[in-house]
Formats: C-alpha cells, structure tokens, sequence
C-alpha cells in the first residue's frame, strides 16, 4: 500500500511538472498603444524601397576601411569582454536548468576506532560515551562494556543519495527562462556593440580623412600666402609697403598655420582612436586615405515595424522585459507549495579486531511537502520588487524602441540636407577658385590690390573647409543610418 501511494505522489508530481510555462509579452503588447497606434507604413523620410541590406561597411568600396573593421571586430578588447559576457550568461542558463533534474552525490568512509579502558574493569560498566565528536557513525561493536582494557576496529562505508523538488507550480523553469532570456539579451547587447564598433571605426576612418584634406586645403593656401609674404618683404625693403599692411599679411599667415595644426592634430587624434579600436597601442603611425570614398546609393531602409524585430538593442530590451517577467512568476511560484522526493542507500561494515564483523544495507524513500507559513512579508516583498521591475523594463522597452525610430528618421532628414548642403558648397567651391584665379591675373597686371586676392584666398579656403566638413558628416550620417537600421554584417578574417 504505502509503495503504491509512493508510485501516485511521484507520477502526479511528473505529471504537474510538465505544465507549460505562460508566453512573455511581445512588443505588439508591451508598447503603449499610443506609441503603438503612431508607428507609420513608411518611413517619413526619403529612402528605397526593399529589406535591409547586410554587409553595409563593404557598401563604401574602402577596403583599407573593410579590413579595419575586420581587425576591430576580432581584437577589440571591449567586444571580447561583451563576448565572454554572452558565454558566462549561458552558462548561468545551464546552472538554472539543473535545478530540474534530480540530485544525486555518494560518499565512502574508512575508519580506525580504537579504545583503552582503566578503572574498574571485570564489572560490566558501560563505557562512556563522547557523543558525534567526529562523523558521528554509529558502529554495531560489541564490547560496549568495561571487560577488555582495549579495543580496536574497522568501519567501511558506501552510500548514494538523491533528492528532486518536483517543479509543479513552474518556480524552477521560470528561473531558467528567465536567465535564458537574459543571455539572449547579453547576445543581443554583443551584437548592437558588434555594429555600435564597426560604426565608430568608419567615423574615425572618415574624420581622419576629413582632417587630412584640411590640412591640404590650409597648406595650399598658406603657399599662397607665403608668396605674397616673400613679396611684401621685398617691398617694403624698397619702402614700398608699409608695416601695417605687413601685419595684416603676418595674420593671414598665422591663420592659416593655425588652420593647418588645428587639422594635423584632429587627424592625429583620429588616427589614435582608430589604433585603439583595433587594439593596439595609439602610436598614431596609421596611414590614411587622402580622399573620400565615395558615397553608396540611397539605402533600402524596409518598414518602420520591422526595425522592432530587427534591431539588436530594441531585441535586448524585449528580451529584458521576459526575463523580468518569469522573475515575477518565479517570486509567485515561491509562495506556493514545493513537492520534493528523496532516496538514499548505502552499505556498511564494522569489524572488531579478533571478534567478527557487522555487514549492513540501508535504503529510505520519502516525500516531503513544504508551505511557506510566516517570512516576515519577505515572499510577497520579492514577488512586489519582480512586478515592478517588469513594469520598468516594459517602460524602458518603449523608451528604447522610441529612440531607434528617432535614429532612422533623423538620419534620413540629415542625409536630404547634407545632400543639398554639399551642392551648394561645391558649387561655392568652384566659384571662389575661379575668383582667386581671376584676381590674381588681376595683381599681376596691377588691376587689383593684393589684398583683395588675400582676402579672397581666405574665402575659398574656408569654403573648401566647410565643404570637406559636410562630405565627411555625409558619410558619417550613412554608417549612422545603417547602425540605425540594424542591418548588421559578417566580417571574414583579417590578417593579424
């Protein structure tokens, strides 16, 4: 009878524990239905049509630039810290699953006992007795009784035991979801920092190259106004020119040697943080590109929803409010009953030294069931903090998908007006050239001053400025564009 009723508390125990766990919400069901109800069929900005296209670093036709990727995407040290983030978290997802399954640990013994009596011996007094000073095992010895002065003996031991808490009400598997979600978050982390570095490698690919057409911008224009120094000098060697318009030469000079460190220096900066990316000491020895590469066509950008399904970060976060919410039906789980079965076994053996030995097999079964009575209001606290905690990773959730829709939509609107920035500076460009040229013909057949082509020349030189300034920013805009969109990449192998 009782094996019987042992067979049933077991089955039923199976049987319970096979419920499946409630399905987290999605992000139809976390975003409010403002939020929700205002996400458009198309993007508001200017793009193509079509999925979003992978493998956008190779999209720029730079391969000194793909193969700075690559290196920064295999030695950067931030990305191999996140990386061993993502394996210890599926480690912890292996640790919250054993929980399920029954725990089973054995043990061995061997000792020597040994005793020596004095005092009345021959009357049959009882030896004392010291109590669990050591193992507490408990020997079948005869000879308990003050006869013999001294005895020795052997105890040998094996034993096995196990224990499984049936997981009937999901506490166990909902600690395992949610840890499982958390490493499915830490993997989706990984790879938004994957992109996020890709992304700042090919801005600082860009500054570089911006600062270095700077400096050639400011170095041709100093050229130009060192000739006119040399001139000057002369002149006022034959008291033609006075000191007055010496200085004002002298300041053109300075500022245009000023434009040129200025530049030098934020290449070198550049140069730095591209080393340091790639993991290596910021020596700034990099070469660089004097030109720009050219810019893709438009991008296809795919629909506004599916940026949600899409986009490593906003993945985190979805998976961040399912890990919360098994948390808060774990800490429900708790207040419940737990069923747990047990068996142990073993066998022994206690022989006396010249008298005999006592073999033994022991083996238990049971069932116990445990019900939180009285915590204090700590079980009902927890199970508060866990709700509240699903609250604000649902709030961060549409904090987070919010942002990533600005991020595109930003990013096209930037790309339109850098666009017709870019046409206007150009033509600007070519217009202050064409005027530098004409007015110097001008100086040289004494039409014009020469201040008038000095301060022409500054002109130019800072339209050439503002115009490597938006190419740069064009291209910087496109690696913002892609990072937004999540279209993602695989990069091959590098050379180390």
């Amino acid at each position: 009878m009782m094996k019987n009723s042992f067979f049933y508390v077991l089955v039923s125990c199976s049987a319970l524990t096979g419920c499946a766990l409630k399905t987290p919400p999605g992000w139809s069901d976390i975003l409010t239905d403002r939020a929700k109800g205002k996400i458009p069929d198309q993007w508001t900005g200017t793009t193509q049509s079509g999925p979003v296209v992978p493998n956008w670093i190779r999209g720029f036709g730079d391969p000194r630039l793909t193969k700075l990727v690559q290196q920064a995407l295999e030695r950067n040290p931030d990305l191999v810290a996140a990386a061993a983030k993502v394996e210890a978290s599926q480690a912890a997802v292996r640790i919250a699953r054993a929980a399920l399954y029954p725990r089973v640990a054995g043990g061995a013994i061997g000792e020597r006992h040994g005793r020596e009596l004095s005092g009345d011996l021959g009357l049959g007094l009882d030896a004392p007795n010291l109590g669990g000073l050591g193992r507490g095992v408990e020997t079948a010895g005869a000879d308990t009784r003050s006869i013999d002065s001294s005895s020795q003996q052997w105890v040998y031991g094996l034993g096995i035991g196990a224990s499984w808490e049936a997981d009937v009400w999901g506490r166990v598997r909902n600690k395992r979801a949610a840890a499982k979600s958390d490493s499915e978050a830490l993997a989706a982390d990984y790879e938004f920092a994957r992109q996020s570095l890709a992304a700042q490698t090919a801005r600082a690919w860009f500054s570089a190259i911006e600062a270095s057409q700077q400096a050639a911008n400011a170095r041709e224009t100093l050229s130009l106004y060192d000739d006119f120094l040399k001139l000057f000098e002369v002149r006022k060697e034959q008291g033609v020119a006075s000191d007055f318009e010496m200085a004002q030469v002298n300041t053109r000079v300075a500022g245009a040697k000023d434009v040129l460190h200025t530049a030098e220096g934020a290449r070198e900066q550049a140069v730095r943080a591209i080393e340091v990316l790639v993991g290596e000491y910021p020596a700034g020895n990099l070469k660089t590109s004097s030109q720009f590469p050219s810019l893709p066509r438009n991008v296809p950008a795919g629909l506004p929803s599916q940026l949600l399904e899409r986009r490593p970060d906003v993945i985190a976060a979805e998976r961040r409010v399912a890990a919360a919410f098994h948390r808060a039906k774990e800490a429900k789980a708790a207040r419940l009953p737990r069923f747990a079965l047990t068996a142990t076994g073993g066998i022994g053996s206690a022989q006396l030294d010249g008298v005999g030995a006592l073999d033994s097999f022991m083996w238990t079964l049971g069932s116990s069931v445990t019900q939180p009575i009285f915590f204090g209001g700590e079980l009902k606290a927890v199970e508060d903090v866990r709700k509240a905690e699903q609250r604000a990773a649902m709030a961060a959730y549409t904090g987070t998908a919010l942002r990533a829709f600005e991020d595109v939509e930003t990013s096209l609107t930037n790309e339109r007006t850098l666009r017709l920035r870019e046409g206007v500076l150009s033509e600007m460009v070519t217009a202050s050239g064409e005027t530098v040229r004409l007015s110097r013909d001008q100086f040289d057949t004494g039409k014009a001053d020469m201040f008038v082509v000095l301060r022409l020349s500054g002109e130019s030189l800072a339209a050439k400025i503002q115009l490597a300034q938006i190419r740069a920013s064009r291209l910087r805009e496109r690696v913002n564009l892609h990072l937004a969109l999540g279209g993602g990449f695989s990069a091959e192998k590098s050379d180390k």
